[in-house]
């Protein structure tokens, strides 16, 4: 996937997973907390969107080391670059 493409698949899972996030615009280098008002339950499901939308596992133990959309859409893209070697 391009980073366009990461950026566009985790910014739909934070939309879908909070309502507050739809009215605010993304960035990758948004704070997922602070910027997007996202909880812990909110981005472990975000992280489990992106399971399952992908076929993929995410380390949910490093749901406190994302901090920006970045940091997501790294992770992403490091799971889906494993997949695809696999």
């Amino acid at each position: 996937m391009t980073d366009p493409e990461l950026f566009q698949s985790v910014t739909e899972a934070i939309r879908a997973c909070s309502p507050a996030a739809r009215e605010i615009v993304i960035e990758s280098n948004s704070r997922l907390f602070e910027d997007l008002s996202l909880d812990s339950l909110d981005l472990v499901a975000v992280l489990m969107q992106l399971q399952d939308a992908h076929e993929i596992e995410l380390d949910l133990d490093a749901v406190p080391d994302f901090r920006h959309v970045s940091d997501l859409m790294a992770e992403l893209g490091r799971q889906l670059r494993s997949k695809a070697a696999a």
